[in-house]
């Protein structure tokens, strides 16, 4: 998700100002920066950008960020889709029709996190499936980072869901466009153990480690597969190296629950 999230806030839009001129880059430069500090500002600042008959894509956007801001999720969700159903997809110049088309897909994938956020899995899934099939291929450009963020979150969401088989085939996807990093060896490993398919996931965890020797992630993982396994005590001892190396970090706060958990089923 953080992922999407850069990809979608600091890049999308940058296309988008050619809808106008100088005036309006500044206008959203300046209301994004509002959706960082002040998100019901920009939700207003975006209101009357609009009135004023400025660009409606970036001013619709900034609108949506701010709203997500504002914790209105399911609001900003539905603008995100408003936008791409309004925008001109194809419109008399090819380089602009070709900066409308990454910007749906960018619309699509910002839209389904709002729609998690608002707890609405299902118009979530329809988001990412959307922003994945929207994506244009060619042999001048390379879209395997982009394919490979949206398969593992989209696949991140199907586990939400509790579709696991639907989940591994995602990661799957996730991994055949990038098999350089762990993520997708991991998220397909927790799918595996929540299938109940231990020796698949522990396959997967061997992978990801090679990829990321001792990354907390899997490290936090490997003992929740071995608690589902009834190996506790290799459990505690891969939860344990997680506080020992960063007793403060969020994964050691995490290590620490599970250990304690076990406790309690003892």
């Amino acid at each position: 998700m953080k992922s999407l999230l850069y990809i979608t806030a600091l890049i999308s839009l940058l296309s988008s100002v050619a809808y106008a001129g100088e005036s309006d880059a500044a206008k959203y430069r300046k209301c994004m920066a509002l959706t960082q500090s002040d998100p019901p500002a920009a939700i207003s600042y975006a209101n009357d950008w609009i009135f004023s008959g400025g660009a409606q894509v970036p001013a619709g956007h900034c609108k949506a960020l701010g709203l997500l801001g504002a914790g209105k999720a399911k609001d900003a969700a539905s603008l995100l889709e408003k936008l791409v159903e309004d925008m001109v997809i194809y419109g008399g110049d090819p380089a602009q029709a070709r900066r409308n088309e990454d910007l749906k897909v960018q619309l699509y994938g910002q839209a389904a996190l709002a729609w998690e956020q608002a707890g609405e899995l299902d118009k979530a899934y329809v988001a990412y499936s959307a922003a994945l099939t929207s994506i244009r291929t060619s042999v001048l450009r390379d879209e395997r980072d982009l394919f490979h963020e949206l398969y593992l979150a989209r696949g991140r969401l199907q586990i939400a869901r509790g579709q696991n088989k639907a989940a591994i085939e995602d990661f799957t996807l996730a991994i055949e466009k990038d098999s350089r990093q762990f993520e997708g060896f991991l998220q397909r490993a927790k799918a595996f153990r929540k299938r109940k398919s231990f020796l698949k996931a522990r396959l997967d965890l061997r992978i990801a480690f090679k990829l990321a020797p001792e990354h907390p992630a899997i490290l936090l993982e490997s003992g929740i597969l071995y608690r589902a396994q009834g190996k506790t005590f290799k459990a505690r001892l891969d939860w344990q190296k997680i506080i020992d190396r960063d007793p403060k970090s969020e994964y050691a706060e995490l290590a620490k629950a599970n250990i304690e958990l076990l406790k309690s089923q003892l």
